[in-house]
């Protein structure tokens, strides 16, 4: 964190925490509640869009109420007429920065934590238009939040803050029709997803290219590539939301939902020996699969099994 962070009323900056390409984000003590904050400050400007953009964020967020989206405090000024956000600090760091796992079952998790979120986001009638591992944040508990709704779009309103004709979002995570700024609906976010989960399971993002073309042409023409024996049975998840058409990908995150909460009922069925689990009384008295996946232990339960499958361990 910098040294030499700005001064914001009735907060008490710490420092940078991360920089974007039309803010910068601090770490803050808010003064009247005692608690850490992060704060998204936008960088100075003399284009009235990016103040326009950065308020309909804020509008955005404080208007979803999930455990899976960040949480927005306040929006305010500084003395310089520069805007910013006071939101929750999600203490565990981002998707992009964790060691890769070598666990199916884990990038599962991950992956139906934010399904749950775009489901009410969705809901909102709220297309994200920027799902990548940076705006997945981890809890200290392994739960995670999704963040930067910054290029987000509600679809009731006919107009776009970004300039037409300019693709948004991250290329790598990019859906062939976000690429090629054609019109967007709820299923972009899951072709984005789709990307995360591939990279999850596989340790790669085969859309990646050298140039933003490479990487574009690798969206819009690159079939999914050949899974691994041991990944195989998440492929019917994974074509269902890679689909190059919207019309061919899960049509809902609900879909999306059902189709992750079999796999991972399958994988908590091959759980060995459940009794040596501290949570074994929680885990006895769950009658439905939803009751297990809402618990805030279930990313936990999870590291369990890859524990096991990789250290080849099992109950004595």
């Amino acid at each position: 964190m910098s040294k030499d962070p700005i001064t914001i009323p009735g907060y008490t900056v710490h420092g940078e925490l991360g920089k974007g390409g039309m803010a910068t984000v601090y770490l803050a003590t808010q003064e009247s509640l005692r608690r850490k904050v992060a704060i998204k400050v936008l960088d100075d400007s003399q284009e009235g869009q990016l103040d326009e953009r950065f308020i309909n964020e804020a509008h955005l967020i404080a208007s979803l109420n999930h455990p899976r989206i960040i949480t927005i405090y306040d929006i305010s000024r500084l003395d310089d007429g520069r805007y910013y956000i006071a939101m929750e600090f999600v203490a565990g760091g981002h998707l992009k920065e964790q060691a890769p796992s070598k666990c199916p079952e884990h990038a599962l998790g991950v992956v139906r934590q934010i399904a749950k979120g775009l489901e009410e986001v969705h809901a909102k009638g709220v297309v994200h238009r920027d799902i990548k591992p940076a705006n997945i944040l981890f809890n200290k508990d392994g739960s995670v939040v999704l963040t930067d709704f910054g290029i987000a779009k509600d679809l009731a309103i006919d107009t776009d803050i970004t300039q037409t004709g300019i693709s948004v979002g991250s290329p790598s995570y990019s859906s062939p029709e976000q690429a090629q700024c054609d019109d967007l609906d709820h299923r972009t976010d899951i072709y984005s997803l789709g990307v995360v989960l591939l990279e999850l399971l596989t340790g790669n993002n085969p859309f990646k290219g050298d140039s933003h073309t490479v990487t574009v042409m690798n969206h819009l023409h690159m079939p999914l590539p050949a899974l691994p024996a041991n990944l195989f049975k998440y492929k019917y998840i994974l074509s269902n939301m890679l689909a190059k058409e919207p019309k061919d990908r899960f049509n809902s995150c609900t879909e999306l939902l059902e189709a992750l909460d079999e796999a991972i009922e399958d994988e908590i069925n091959s759980v060995d020996d459940l009794e040596d689990l501290d949570d074994l009384e929680k885990l006895d008295s769950l009658q439905k699969l939803e009751d297990l996946q809402d618990l805030p232990h279930l990313p936990g339960l999870l590291d369990v099994k890859c524990n096991r499958k990789i250290s080849g361990t099992r109950r004595p």
